[in-house]
């Protein structure tokens, strides 16, 4: 567990004593002052993922370190994430950019979604179609009739 934004401190210093570290990163749209944009956050904030071995390498060093609050434990014990668990995280890392790429789930016509953004934001629609690889169609209750609209696939929050 690192500081508040200190996982890249955290696994530089990290990488310095010899430890293995993965800090997963995404890069996201936001809302800003200036409208939307992108910005670069932690997959798991104030998490990143040490691979050690304890019979070879002491974990001691690691509560002292720049950017680390302390090891996750369960029981005394160091918390173990398992493998395939950090094989599926690196599986979606882009080998171009090294930002982890988040897949929206499939949505199924007739599918209840929510809109986050735009101007429909905060309103309830049913999911109709996909509109290319970033657009979709959904169906709009207003003033009692329900009507086409094509919003972006970002734009949809959960399903409901």
């Amino acid at each position: 567990m690192t500081k508040p934004r200190q996982e890249a401190e955290a696994q530089l210093c990290l990488m310095r004593q010899g430890f293995r570290c993965l800090f997963p990163r995404v890069r996201r749209r936001v809302r800003g002052a200036s409208g939307m944009v992108v910005r670069t956050e932690s997959l798991f904030p104030r998490y990143i993922f040490l691979a050690s071995d304890p019979d070879l390498q002491s974990l001691e060093p690691v509560r002292s370190t720049r950017g680390v609050s302390g090891i996750v434990r369960f029981g005394g014990w160091p918390a173990v994430v398992p493998q395939a668990v950090i094989d599926a995280i690196v599986s979606r890392i882009d080998a171009e950019d090294g930002f982890v790429k988040l897949v929206a789930p499939d949505l199924i016509p007739g599918a209840c979604v929510r809109i986050n953004e735009g101007p429909f934001s905060g309103l309830d629609a049913i999911f109709q179609c996909a509109v290319g690889t970033d657009r979709v169609a959904l169906l709009l209750n207003m003033l009692g009739q329900d009507r086409r609209v094509v919003v972006e696939r970002q734009a949809l929050g959960q399903r409901i």
